[in-house]
């Protein structure tokens, strides 16, 4: 009765948030500048961050740990969020939580097997130091310790199927995903 009635609504109101909160992190990934204050970066710059001091130091470690990764990583969460706030839960969601962490650490691979920009201003790759890491596993193969050329396009490919099977699982694009809640009859 009215608990169930009381879940939903604060499931509902959940999902509003945790979409929120990732269109803000969109705003501050968008609005990202390496020359802002953050952990990895002691300045007395202001921010110009759209969401200041707090939106500069999440872009920035994201960027760090898993570079334009990111953006792909959070559909997921956007997607559950959009399920959770019409009434629609998922099935297995240690699994699925799971599974975007899988997903957006082998994104954050696929991304670092692209050679960054001159102009990309951090130390690490695209990808991140998380891409950076797990790329380092298949280019113990190689004599460069990390994939270069055709064997780096060749395991970007290798990974970016997995990587999207995981990021679509985690956001309910596949598997079976929870029925929606049904009202209950009461009995005469």
């Amino acid at each position: 009765g009215m608990n169930g009635f009381l879940w939903r609504q604060a499931e509902a109101l959940a999902g509003v948030l945790l979409m929120a909160g990732v269109l803000a992190a969109v705003a501050s990934l968008g609005t990202w500048s390496v020359a802002d204050p953050s952990f990895s970066h002691a300045t007395g710059n202001t921010p110009v961050n759209a969401l200041g001091a707090g939106g500069a130091i999440f872009a920035d470690l994201a960027m760090q740990f898993f570079g334009l990764a990111i953006v792909p990583a959070l559909v997921p969460i956007l997607i559950a969020g959009f399920l959770m706030a019409r009434g629609r839960g998922f099935a297995n969601r240690s699994r699925r939580v799971l599974s975007w962490i899988a997903g957006a650490m082998l994104m954050a691979a696929v991304f670092a097997s692209f050679n960054p920009p001159v102009t990309w201003p951090l130390p690490v790759g695209i990808g991140g130091v998380i891409g950076d890491l797990i790329l380092k596993i298949p280019g113990s193969l190689s004599s460069t310790g990390y994939p270069e050329g055709i064997f780096a396009a060749l395991t970007g490919f290798a990974l970016a199927g997995p990587a999207l099977w995981f990021l679509a699982y985690s956001g309910s694009m596949i598997g079976k995903a929870a029925p929606a809640a049904k009202p209950q009859r009461k009995q005469a």
